[in-house]
């Protein structure tokens, strides 16, 4: 892409449809609407704001570099299976999440990202306090923002070269998913400093603003039930869908079959999501299953209908 300032991008984008000074005067405080969900709060945008994050993404964040070798969330055909084959023959697991990860990722550090890195944008240093307001609220990156993705794996970018740079010295596996970081080798011993490393790695590349959930870091072996990412790895090194998330797949799709409001009433009540919004987490699961477990996924088109089945995979790939 041939490097633009950033109105010519957006008129060429929008071709009159928004005018470049009303995406220089929105004011995000004012398109977004706070959802609490469990103990987290979800950011909804404005239709607006929302076409502007799309705006954003295309020609900003997606241009940011990633760490595709380790990192595997938030890309276009990725799987939490691709995140997970590289562990299958090994005999030690270490897993943990980053606590509070969106609410760790700071303005001053997305501010970093897009100053440190090249984008089509050739003026973007003229609205980077702009865009930095759209892209986070109260300095900090929003749950429920399209662009938070994209950015959280540009900003641990450092970080992923470190750990992996270490790990592949101690012939570590490393593959980070989102917030999900997995460890493996071939004997227990290998990684039982996995944590102080995985903590020294984020001080060093992030500062002190990242913590591991201590809650749910775990070293398991070989030999116990080794669930990864939703994913179980069996002694024989195969990889299968974990019981409970084929049992949620099913029910919903039962659901979406028999009783749409029921399902309506589910996808509420789980995430405050609309109908549209829970039927792409359905179709995503879908599409799970189709890339990581093929016997499973044939077994969902015997029990349920190829139209069905394939209607929602086709879904989660507009």
């Amino acid at each position: 892409m041939t490097p633009r300032p950033l109105q010519q991008l957006f008129d060429a984008m929008y071709h009159g449809k928004y005018r470049f000074e009303e995406f220089l005067a929105l004011k995000p405080e004012e398109h977004y609407s706070p959802v609490r969900w469990n103990s987290r709060t979800i950011y909804k945008p404005s239709k607006t704001l929302k076409d502007f994050h799309f705006f954003l993404n295309g020609f900003v964040l997606e241009h940011l570099p990633v760490n595709t070798a380790v990192s595997f969330a938030y890309r276009k055909g990725s799987t939490p299976l691709q995140a997970v084959s590289p562990h299958s023959r090994s005999r030690a697991f270490f897993q943990t999440d980053l606590e509070r990860f969106f609410d760790s990722i700071t303005t001053p550090l997305v501010r970093s990202v897009l100053q440190g890195n090249q984008t089509p944008v050739t003026d973007l240093s003229d609205h980077i306090e702009h865009i930095l307001a759209l892209l986070t609220i109260n300095g900090k990156l929003p749950i429920g923002y399209s662009t938070s993705p994209l950015l959280s794996n540009a900003c641990l970018l450092g970080f992923d070269h470190s750990l992996a740079s270490i790990s592949q010295r101690r012939e570590w596996i490393y593959t980070r998913y989102a917030d999900d970081i997995i460890i493996s080798a071939s004997d227990r011993v290998e990684i039982a400093d996995a944590s102080t490393v995985i903590e020294e790695c984020l001080t060093s590349e992030l500062g002190d603003g990242f913590n591991l959930n201590q809650s749910k870091s775990k070293l398991t072996t070989i030999g116990r039930k080794i669930k990864l990412l939703g994913l179980v790895i069996l002694p024989t090194g195969s990889i299968v869908i974990d019981r409970g998330v084929r049992n949620r797949i099913e029910s919903w799709i039962h659901f979406y079959i028999r009783d749409r409001s029921r399902l309506a009433k589910i996808f509420e009540e789980e995430r405050g999501e609309g109908m549209e919004e829970g039927l792409e987490r359905l179709s995503g699961l879908i599409s799970y299953a189709h890339a990581a477990d093929t016997a499973y996924f044939e077994k969902l088109r015997s029990k349920f209908g190829t139209t069905v089945i394939d209607s929602l995979l086709h879904r989660s790939a507009q």
